[in-house]
């Protein structure tokens, strides 16, 4: 499973099982390895079911993971994921009904761990959510005005945000953007990097 379907079978955001699977890159090999892959690549790194356990055990615990594997073993999701593995296989019918179901059920079985984390959202959080331009607008303003007032290459500083976006979030936005074939700004967005980009960028550029 990839980092999205982990995500939907969990029910959280993409950016939070990416933070699991960064934790759990320290302490399993596999999990590193397919990491660092997917970065050189940037092709989603496909986990087994024991790294996929692995990173729900990072986020939810022990037992939530067992309750992932219990689900996955049941419904014999294992060997359909090597399915996914290799490009040249299409999934069935029973295959996506096998998965959905299981889905399904992991959901259902980790309400009570889900819901463990889940905390109210403040006004300014839901904002956030709901007007993700807002922030685009914010982190453009950021940068104009340092620009402006130190007299500065407006490119340059770009850069610098990039760079800085590479080593405290390990992601090579402007490559990544490229692969896509979109702007780094509607790359950040999709991934749901602008929040964590604005902070970066309110520390390097507010004088």
């Amino acid at each position: 499973m990839n980092v999205k379907e982990i995500s939907l079978a969990v029910s959280k955001p993409e950016r939070t099982v990416h933070n699991w699977v960064k934790k759990s890159s320290a302490k399993m090999a596999q999990v590193s390895a397919k990491m660092a892959q997917a970065k050189k690549t940037s092709i989603p790194a496909d986990y087994d079911l024991e790294e996929t356990c692995f990173i729900i055990e990072q986020g939810l615990g022990k037992n939530a993971s067992n309750l992932f594997r219990s689900n996955a073993t049941s419904a014999n999701i294992a060997p359909i994921s090597a399915k996914m593995a290799q490009p040249e296989n299409i999934l069935s019918e029973r295959d996506k009904e096998i998965i959905s179901q299981t889905v399904s059920a992991t959901i259902k079985s980790l309400i009570p761990y889900l819901n463990q984390s889940v905390s109210v959202p403040t006004k300014k959080e839901n904002q956030i959510a709901f007007n993700p331009k807002a922030l685009r607008s914010d982190l453009r303003m950021i940068i104009n005005k340092y620009t402006q007032e130190r007299g500065c290459d407006y490119k340059d500083s770009w850069n610098q945000l990039y760079q800085d976006i590479y080593y405290k979030l390990d992601r090579n936005v402007r490559l990544c953007a490229n692969n896509r074939g979109i702007e780094t700004l509607d790359y950040i967005e999709q991934e749901g990097l602008m929040e964590e980009v604005l902070e970066i960028a309110k520390k390097r550029f507010t004088i």
